[in-house]
């Protein structure tokens, strides 16, 4: 006879096989619910030319915003914001140069020239304005690196000079290397900066020189963003692609189209291309001060104040205690600005994260965690994570409620089977043990790659996106990654290219981690970082290497 006792611990067993199982069946049915041929449309409308790159602020950007808003309400996700819409506005002060009040003018002895914006020249993102005025120094490729046997300022004063370089491209078996020496390369026009020379005119490459004249374009002149309500360890006010002050007064930095570049330098065009070539064929352009000849560089500049949103939705909780902590997922959905009649489509980075978003939702639809999911498309990713950071230093619930963040960005290239995890390991072991745990769950199987999970590898990808300024909040977050591409931030990354497939096996993974993570008794424990003891604004100071 069975006692009473016993009779109770089985029926009790009883009762959690068969919560298991409803559970079980409950996921199962969520992850059937994503499915990579439903991605599709939405990679290829958004992915489209049409939206000219999604720019910061823009109006292609804004419909995209739109377009994720209503996805979002279609799909049963509630707003969230305190005004009821789906839309976190975050303000941005847009600078932009006025080309009639701006100039290069060249004095020689043959008299004076002027050269106009944007015809004849145009500006870096990250440019200064005024004006300045020097005489002429010739510095060829205008890089000195006497180590790799090359330097183009060897025996050159150019103190107080306005430089001129030669913007040239180099093949990967150029004697500079560029490949393992990118970062100096890059660095040529800070050194020369840290020189004292008051300007640097770069003479654009040939086959951007080609392509303009080719399509009858000027010279695009690009924006200068600032977030004066976000705060990124700068200090406030974020200037997106600004030089910071350094000693030393104005320095400003202008490119310059050939017919201008030639007539500055006192050659032909003739003589400007066999400059190009010799670089290019690895020797030095003979570098030369142009007595008698004085460049001034007039930079005039507006400002006005504009909006770009951050698109922000919820899934209530099921449990009547828990659904006051939250989840946050997120994947961002600007990319970078057409530029002189080239769009940079950016199916991958990252239409393929704002659509993956979509599937989870819909799987976490059938299958509710006990906490509240957050979902959060961001503006402004590829300006400095200025809508993550907006999103925590604004955030519509308290921070320190918030158990992890997953993050979305670039799901949809490279190894079927394969994606990296970025931050994982760095607040919580339980968020790195979810995701272990759950891609062995049926559906998933990824190989999963910490490559560039450390914050000192050499391409810091560790601080490149939105799971970042969650990380310096103290919150747990991880990055999907799918790694880098050759048409990475290029014309080529477009919907056409995307592994829907892989993208499914990505989402699954998401799916099931929130879950997981929404599900547990109590947040994720922050116990991998002594000092990081709570969620807050309090760990900004923390420094992450």
């Amino acid at each position: 006879m069975i006692s009473r006792r016993t009779s109770i611990i089985f029926s009790a067993a009883y009762l959690a096989l068969a919560l298991t199982a409803c559970s079980d069946g409950v996921t199962s049915r969520a992850l059937e619910e994503i499915r990579g041929e439903d991605m599709g449309f939405s990679l290829e409308f958004l992915g489209s030319p049409e939206f000219r790159g999604r720019s910061t602020p823009s109006a292609e950007l804004d419909i995209a915003s739109k377009y994720i808003a209503l996805t979002a309400e279609r799909i049963g996700l509630k707003p969230l914001m305190p005004d009821g819409s789906f839309y976190q506005e975050v303000p941005v002060e847009v600078t932009t140069v006025v080309p009639s009040a701006s100039r290069l003018r060249l004095t020689a002895a043959s008299g004076e020239r002027v050269f106009g914006f944007p015809d004849d020249a145009t500006v870096g993102r990250g440019f200064e304005t005024g004006q300045v005025s020097g005489g002429v120094v010739f510095l060829g490729f205008g890089l000195s690196a006497p180590q790799l046997g090359w330097d183009d300022l060897a025996g050159v004063d150019v103190r107080g000079k306005v430089v001129v370089v030669l913007d040239a491209t180099l093949s990967g078996d150029h004697p500079l290397k560029p490949t393992e020496n990118r970062r100096l390369l890059m660095g040529r026009t800070a050194a020369l900066r840290e020189r004292g020379v008051v300007a640097v005119v770069s003479i654009i490459n040939e086959e951007r020189e080609a392509r303009l004249a080719k399509t009858g374009l000027p010279l695009d002149l690009p924006e200068r963003l600032r977030f004066p309500d976000v705060v990124t360890g700068m200090g406030a006010g974020t200037a997106s692609g600004a030089v910071p002050p350094r000693p030393g007064g104005l320095f400003l930095q202008v490119e310059v189209r050939h017919d201008a570049g030639a007539a500055i330098l006192g050659c032909d065009r003739d003589e400007l291309a066999r400059m190009f070539e010799t670089v290019r064929l690895g020797k030095p352009a003979v570098a030369k001060r142009l007595a008698g000849r004085t460049l001034g560089i007039e930079i005039a500049s507006a400002t006005r104040t504009k909006r770009t949103f951050n698109v922000v939705a919820w899934l209530e909780g099921a449990d009547p205690a828990l659904r006051e902590e939250y989840l946050t997922i997120s994947s961002h959905h600007d990319h970078n600005p057409a530029r002189e009649g080239r769009i940079f489509p950016g199916a991958d980075d990252n239409i393929s994260g704002v659509v993956g978003m979509f599937e989870v939702a819909e799987a976490l639809m059938i299958a509710r965690p006990k906490r509240s999911v957050i979902f959060v498309w961001n503006t402004a990713e590829e300006r400095g994570l200025i809508g993550s950071y907006y999103f925590v230093q604004h955030c519509p619930v308290p921070v320190e409620k918030i158990s992890a963040n997953l993050n979305l960005d670039m799901i949809s290239r490279n190894a079927a089977n394969h994606i990296y995890l970025i931050g994982s390991n760095r607040l919580s072991s339980g968020l790195d043990a979810s995701i272990q745990a759950m891609n062995k769950r049926p559906g998933p199987g990824l190989t999963l790659d910490y490559a560039y999970e450390n914050p000192g590898h050499p391409d810091r990808f560790f601080f490149r996106s939105d799971q970042y300024p969650y990380i310096r909040y103290g919150i747990p977050g991880v990055w999907f990654f799918c790694g880098t591409t050759d048409d990475y931030h290029q014309e080529g990354d477009v919907a056409a290219k995307a592994d829907t497939i892989k993208m499914e096996k990505v989402c699954e993974l998401v799916f099931l981690v929130a879950r997981d993570i929404g599900d547990k008794p109590a947040l994720l424990a922050l116990d991998l970082r002594p000092e990081v003891k709570a969620r807050g604004p309090e760990n900004m100071k923390v420094a992450w290497r």
